[in-house]
C-alpha cells in the first residue's frame, strides 16, 4: 500500500517525517508537497474547519490512502461534534488528522497522539468502525485527549484481522 501524508496549511516537516516513519508498517509512506487550507473556516469568526472539506484537498493526491495532516481545528457538524481530532471517508481512501490539540505536552506526545489518530482514521478507510467495547484498541472513539492517551496505537486482534483483509488486497 502507498500511504501519502498530505500536509495542509502549516505543518512542521520534522513532525511529518516522524509520523511517516511510525506509519511505515502499513506500507510505503510518501510525504506530498504542502497544499493550502480549504477556502474558509466553518462560519464567520470561527477558526474551525469542517473535517469533510479536506476530502477535496486529498482527492488530487496520489496513493492508495491519503491522510491530510493539518494544524487547524476540525469539527463535524453533521454528527454534532464541535471538535474532532480526525475524520475519515468511511471505506474511502482519505482521512484528515488535526495536530491542533496534540502539542501542549511537547513534540513526543504530539507525535504519539497524531500516530494513534492517523492509525484510527486509516482503520476507517480500511472498513473498520469504532470499537467502543475495547478502550485500549486504537479504534476506540476518542472524545477527549485522555481517551487517545489511554488507548494503544495498534488494532486489537479482531480489528487487525478485518483490516488485514483490505490491506492484503492493497499489497497486490
Amino acid at each position: 500500500m502507498i500511504l501519502t501524508l498530505q500536509p495542509v496549511g502549516r505543518t512542521d516537516a520534522s513532525v511529518l517525517e516522524r509520523i511517516g516513519s511510525e506509519l511505515a508498517p502499513f506500507g510505503e509512506v510518501r510525504i506530498a508537497s504542502p497544499k493550502p487550507l480549504p477556502s474558509r473556516p466553518l462560519g464567520h469568526g470561527s477558526k474551525r474547519y469542517r473535517a469533510a472539506t479536506f476530502g477535496r484537498v486529498c482527492k488530487s493526491s496520489d496513493g492508495d490512502r491519503v491522510i491530510a495532516i493539518t494544524d487547524v481545528e476540525l469539527c463535524d457538524p453533521e454528527l454534532g461534534l464541535r471538535l474532532v481530532f480526525g475524520h475519515a471517508d468511511i471505506q474511502g481512501r482519505w482521512a484528515v488528522v488535526s495536530l491542533s490539540q496534540f502539542g501542549g505536552e511537547g513534540e513526543e506526545k504530539l507525535v504519539e497522539r497524531a500516530v494513534k489518530t492517523a492509525v484510527h482514521e486509516l482503520g476507517h478507510t480500511l472498513g473498520l468502525g469504532h470499537h467502543d467495547a475495547n478502550p485500549q484498541c486504537v479504534m476506540f472513539f476518542s472524545e477527549k485527549l485522555a481517551d487517545t492517551d489511554r488507548k494503544g496505537r495498534d488494532f486489537c486482534q479482531p480489528c487487525a484481522e478485518s483490516a488485514n483483509l483490505t490491506l492484503s488486497r492493497l499489497r497486490t
